[in-house]
């Protein structure tokens, strides 16, 4: 007799949760891109801001296109803007990042220096970036998680539309960091693929990935975590044969150190340290230690609310800390709870350990803990990090609707989502606006941090350079005393600000003030005696001092006469052309010694100088 089965009862099989976003892959990918192209399509049209000089405008080997690759390949990515300011190294480990800079002198090649085509580059290695990263949560770091693909699309969409990548996108130069994150993924898609299907093509693609990614930037070094992480985690193995399967990566990066090494040589620091490029130069060292946790959770802060944004944090906008602040013990309590929820997470082998252990590696990276960063702080440097926040904000976001059915579930989502992609789009497109130009940058910014160094001195110096187009005097004299204003809060600030002084130095000269315009210089000079610009500068002043000196003597205002020509020879004692013009007007006001003293002065420096003998007859015949 024939024993029959039992049906399995419909109730007992696990199904699917229902899905909140049901359209297709496809549409999920074009959503995404087209967000990505209309939050910063406005930034299209945006000229050359902050680094983009150093990097792109003033790289010779930029400029030389195709030709400078090499150059490109074995130097410092800020060696020919160190050779023509004649300046050192001063961030500890030099700045090996090659690959966007070849790609900079790609552009050059094929259509020169057109800032608006770079702008397009940079969005569309946005997308691209944006793009992988949704196929990498999908198909692999989320899939096997309940609701994974949304989680994944929302994580994406949030990653997308998130104000603090303004910097990133909008700055030509941090193409490097959209590089860094692109190849990143690309090394997570083809080292999975190749483990699911051992085709030698996936570990290739996996390995060139990485070593892009490394040429990008050095946060994938945090690879050497990161990989033997997502292994462990994805395959659910243990973490010894999770290494062993990390080794070929683990050769990479070996590589890579060794070609970084032979382009610019050992981590080194040359030259003396400013307070610019070392924020923590004047910390002791408790004051260092807070201060860097401190910044830590202000980076948590900009991650959630992300208002207002500036290009620069440094020195002295962010006042140094100590550990009788509570923010410090925050700090410390709030990583150290996410430190706690990751190990956890790991134990269970739960994939969002991952997305944990990624924000924490790339903050560390930027943290200042290890290697001076040559900053406090910097929306750019968060870019990576932000990642596993937005993926980590994914998940909660789903995970906090646990309970309410399908489409209260999907109403809930879908307008957060879409109150957050209306206030992120104002913000986004607004900041794009303030990275026109260094101009409406920094007027901008100086009013967020009042307090940064930089981000005066750029201010102060781009009123004066307005002032210097406009004709109407008044009107130009208001702007540069703007600028000036500006300028000596910068060197109040910090009082070894050598730029601050030059710049004051070339707003005075505006103003038609040489002997202001000197004092400044001189600061600048005692400070940096090797800055090549004085003696351009001092020329300036000396022209504007000898104009002086002629435009009062014609008056017959001979003692003003007599001090911008005596001022302009303590710039420059021989100048035979500001000795007998002094030599005249001391004969003028018939102060017949002194004008002898400067005439013979000019027969000494030129002696065949025009009209000096005639000059000469006529003292004797006017005494």
């Amino acid at each position: 007799m024939a024993i029959k089965k039992k049906p399995v009862q419909s109730a007992l099989l696990k199904k699917p949760a229902p899905a909140i976003f049901n359209f297709q892959g496809k549409v999920k990918y074009a959503i995404l891109a087209i967000l990505a192209i209309c939050f910063y399509a406005n930034s299209f049209s945006n000229e050359y801001v902050l680094d983009d000089e150093a990097i792109i405008q003033h790289n010779e080997y930029v400029q030389k296109g195709f030709s400078g690759i090499g150059k490109i390949l074995t130097s410092d990515a800020y060696d020919s803007y160190f050779k023509q300011t004649q300046a050192n190294q001063h961030l500890a480990g030099g700045r090996y990042r090659p690959l966007s800079i070849v790609l900079f002198a790609v552009e050059h090649q094929l259509w020169g220096e057109s800032p608006q085509s770079r702008h397009v580059v940079n969005i569309l290695l946005y997308v691209l970036c944006v793009l992988a990263i949704f196929y990498f949560l999908r198909n692999y770091l989320l899939k096997k998680m309940s609701y994974g693909e949304d989680i994944a699309f929302i994580s994406a969409i949030l990653f997308t539309i998130h104000p603090i990548h303004t910097e990133v996108v909008a700055n030509i130069k941090s193409s490097d960091e959209i590089l860094s994150m692109l190849f990143i993924m690309l090394t997570f898609i083809f080292s999975i693929k190749y483990r699911e299907t051992k085709k030698k093509n996936s570990l290739i693609i996996a390995l060139a990935a990485l070593f892009l990614a490394l040429l990008a930037k050095e946060y994938a070094l945090t690879l050497v975590l990161l990989l033997p992480l997502l292994f462990a985690l994805y395959f659910k193995e243990k973490i010894l044969k999770a290494v062993v399967s990390s080794l070929p990566y683990f050769g990479i990066i070996l590589l890579y150190i060794v070609v970084r090494i032979g382009a610019i040589g050992f981590p080194h620091q040359a030259g003396q340290l400013d307070i610019l490029n070392d924020p923590y130069l004047l910390a002791t060292p408790l004051q260092k230690i807070a201060s860097e946790i401190f910044v830590l959770v202000r980076y948590l802060g900009m991650l959630i609310f992300p208002y207002p944004l500036a290009a620069d944090y440094g020195f002295a906008q962010i006042p140094y800390s100590s550990f009788a602040s509570p923010f410090v013990w925050l700090s410390v309590l709030v990583y150290g709870g996410v430190i706690y929820w990751g190990i956890n997470l790991y134990r269970q082998k739960n994939m969002l350990a991952f997305p944990v252990f990624f924000f924490l590696f790339n903050l560390l990276m930027i943290s200042n803990f290890i290697l001076n960063i040559g900053t406090t702080m910097g929306e750019r440097l968060i870019f990576h990090s932000s990642l596993g926040f937005v993926i980590i904000g994914g998940w909660g976001l789903v995970n906090l609707t646990k309970k309410l059915n399908a489409p209260q579930k999907k109403l809930i989502i879908t307008s957060v989502l879409g109150v957050l992609i209306l206030v992120c789009f104002i913000e986004t497109i607004n900041r794009n606006n303030d990275w026109k130009s260094n101009f409406t940058l920094f007027t901008k910014d100086v009013k967020t941090v009042p307090n940064s160094v930089l981000a005066n001195n750029k201010a102060g110096l781009e009123y004066v350079n307005l002032s210097e187009t406009i004709k109407d005097t008044v009107k130009s004299d208001s702007i540069a005393h703007k600028g000036i204003l500006y300028l000596k809060h910068a060197v109040q600030l910090d009082e070894s600000d050598v730029n601050g002084y030059l710049n004051l130095g070339i707003g005075y000269c505006q103003l038609i003030e040489p002997d202001s315009a000197k004092y400044f210089w001189d600061i600048a000079k005692r400070l940096y005696p090797e800055e090549q610009h004085l003696t351009d500068y001092y020329a300036l002043v000396e022209k504007i001092l000898f104009y002086k000196g002629q435009k009062y003597g014609g008056q017959r205002n001979f003692k003003l006469s007599i001090h911008e020509f005596e001022t302009g020879i303590q710039v420059d004692s021989t100048n035979a052309d500001m000795w007998f013009y002094l030599g005249g007007t001391f004969f003028n006001s018939q102060q017949f010694d002194s004008a002898k003293h400067a005439w013979l002065k000019v027969k000494q420096l030129n002696p065949n100088y025009p009209d000096l003998n005639r000059c000469l007859q006529m003292l004797q015949t006017g005494q």
